[in-house]
């Protein structure tokens, strides 16, 4: 499994696209030879999480790369990069909010969000991590907490 974040929101023909793209890719996913038993899923049209079925078939190291390779091209056809891993993705009620290092500082400083701000998980390995971290964790338990200054208790 892996999990893409964009730098950005998606519009709704960019989503579109990408999910039309992915339909495609994972009908035809194969690993030398052998169809894959995958599946994606666009979340918050910013976060596309792939998932391939291992006790069918394992994938390859080729067959990985052409979904990087997938998504690669986003980035001269909409501009999207899903690669960016320095940021974070925070949920605030329905939406989310895509943050660098310094705009979640300020965040946290100005108490827009706060220390247990739901943010996506985006280090979940296997859809059996997903299922026992969750989705989301707090802030200040993300990848990023130990760079982050926490002076609000809130």
């Amino acid at each position: 499994m892996w999990l893409f974040g964009a730098q950005r929101t998606l519009t709704d023909a960019e989503a579109v696209s990408i999910q039309g793209q992915m339909v495609d890719f994972v009908s035809g996913w194969q690993a030398h030879g052998k169809g894959l038993t995958a599946d994606f899923c666009l979340l918050h049209r910013c976060i596309l999480i792939v998932a391939v079925d291992e006790s069918k078939e394992a994938p390859s190291g080729c067959s990985i790369d052409k979904v990087f390779h997938l998504l690669q091209s986003q980035k001269g056809k909409f501009d999207l990069d899903f690669f960016q891993r320095t940021l974070v993705w925070v949920l605030k009620g329905n939406d989310i909010c895509i943050l660098n290092k310094l705009e979640v500082q300020a965040a946290l400083d100005s108490g827009e969000i706060h220390r247990d701000a739901p943010t996506m998980n985006m280090l979940a390995q296997s859809l059996g991590d997903l299922k026992k971290k969750g989705l989301t964790m707090s802030l200040s338990d993300s990848w990023i907490a130990p760079k982050l200054k926490f002076t609000h208790e809130g």
